[in-house]
């Protein structure tokens, strides 16, 4: 049988362990990861969104501090987790002096100089959190988003010039996202409780946005759903997170469609030409990989367990016939045994090809073997044609057949899928690290305007830190 353009997939023993052991240059101490915010240019450029757009004219008390310090708390909130600890940081004399000397590194020394002794403190953050910060939050996270992208561009990520290989894609031409339900800070579900033995009457705080739900593996937590997009090279802190999306309760579609949306508003973006496609999990199904194939972007996901072998085709020649079926995401022939059992049999890849240049299709060349010779067919996959698209009766639509669900580009279970694929629990190692910054690894917020900030914190620190290492040792560090 020729050879599988993907392979067959490893057993789990003889896969090779990428792990790299941190040395002493990929750790960060806290006063370190405090610095990186303050000298993170994109902080600053970021803070052109919150310029006081009030009249000259309008009465009222000069504001203490100026937007981009509010920035920088949210910022360094992200390393701490804690608004009170922050809070205390920044109004230590010390650290106070070093941060003002990143601000004087981008605005000026005459800048930092005009700032007031000690850093803000939590009532400050808090009026600048309500009336500043909020009301200004999508736009916030639009322009944090391009800011990330020239920022991955810079740090070597998502490539437009890099060559491609659409079925071998590289680590850095792919984004990798995920969701994760954020504990709500309370477990309160009522706004009171009344003690039947007493008749005393105890108010609780209630997150509103928080709802019960479901995490991997069946275990029930009560917080708010994120998802959050990412890329990265090998090696420590060199990851740079994109953008995140908070997933509302009873959202349309749910997850998925949430991160669909999110990660279509990436891959749009001009300086997203390099991405090759996301690493996703099996929240995904068929029609959320229609979405992204159409861009000529792959999703990469498992295939869902619940899916059973659907017929195809079957090819006439002169002297034989194969009957084609679609199973585990890619196209099989059915051979027959002596006892009248019959079995599905993978058949070997030889291309995968991508065409069209606005609306794309995706097709695999396959090598069907046969005692006569073998045949060469083309099977399109990863789009589920709609009339119109196809000569009538001939869609897949018409045809009830759901083709981006049962047939994938790069389809599970061969070598390049698992490969690819074992990206995704870099999404996994992000939410470990910003459940562990977490003051009791609970949020530090009511409100989803609110909690998103925490989120919009977290991710502006995190980049700090990968720009920082990136000056530092400009080289990707290898397995």
């Amino acid at each position: 049988m020729p050879d599988d353009l993907f392979g067959n997939p490893l057993p789990p023993a003889e896969r090779p362990c990428r792990k790299r052991r941190a040395r002493e240059a990929d750790r960060r101490t806290f006063p370190q990861r405090i610095t990186d915010c303050a000298r993170f240019s994109d902080l600053y450029t970021l803070a052109h969104v919150l310029n006081d757009e009030r009249p000259r004219n309008r009465g009222g008390r000069k504001a203490h501090y100026p937007p981009y310090v509010y920035l920088l708390f949210l910022a360094v909130r992200g390393v701490h987790g804690s608004a009170r600890g922050t809070a205390g940081h920044l109004q230590h004399p010390g650290i106070w002096t070093e941060i003002k000397k990143g601000i004087a590194e981008h605005l000026g020394a005459d800048e930092a100089a005009r700032l007031p002794e000690l850093g803000p403190s939590r009532n400050h953050w808090q009026h600048a959190q309500r009336t500043l910060l909020i009301p200004r939050l999508d736009d916030l996270n639009a322009a944090y988003r391009d800011l990330a992208l020239k920022q991955a561009l810079r740090q070597g990520l998502l490539p437009p010039g890099a060559p491609r290989s659409w079925s071998h894609p590289e680590r850095h031409q792919l984004l990798v996202g995920d969701g994760t339900v954020a504990k709500a800070p309370t477990l309160a579900t009522t706004p009171y409780t009344v003690d039947e033995a007493t008749g005393e009457i105890r108010r609780r705080r209630v997150d509103p946005a928080a709802w019960s739900q479901t995490e991997g593996g069946g275990r029930p937590v009560r917080g708010t759903k994120f998802v959050v997009f990412s890329a990265r090279h090998t090696g420590y802190l060199r990851r740079v997170l994109i953008s995140y999306r908070h997933v509302p309760h009873h959202h349309p579609g749910g997850e998925a469609a949430a991160a669909i949306e999110a990660a279509t508003e990436i891959l749009d973006h001009p300086d997203a030409a390099g991405c090759l496609g996301l690493v996703y999990d099996g929240a995904c199904r068929g029609t959320h990989r229609d979405t992204l194939h159409r861009r000529g972007r792959h999703l990469i996901n498992k295939q869902h367990d619940g899916l059973t072998p659907v017929p195809l085709h079957t090819l006439g020649y002169s002297r034989c016939r194969h009957e084609l079926w679609a199973d585990g995401g890619r196209v099989t022939e059915r051979t027959y045994r002596d006892d009248g059992t019959s079995t599905l049999t993978p058949l070997p890849i030889a291309r995968l090809q991508r065409r069209g240049e606005r609306t794309h299709r995706w097709y695999h060349q396959i090598t069907v073997p046969c005692r006569y010779g073998p045949h060469h067919h083309r099977e399109p996959v990863g789009i589920t044609t709609t009339p119109g698209e196809r000569p009538p009766g001939q869609s897949d639509v018409e045809r009830k057949f759901h083709r981006a669900e049962h047939l994938v580009p790069i389809p599970p279970n061969t070598t390049t899928h698992d490969e690819i694929y074992s990206h995704r629990d870099d999404a996994e190692s992000v939410f470990a690290q910003f459940d562990r910054h977490l003051w009791n690894g609970r949020l530090i917020a009511f409100g989803a305007e609110a909690q998103s900030l925490v989120m919009l914190g977290f991710l502006l620190a995190q980049n700090a830190t990968s720009a920082a290492r990136h000056q530092e040792d400009p080289a990707p560090q290898q397995p």
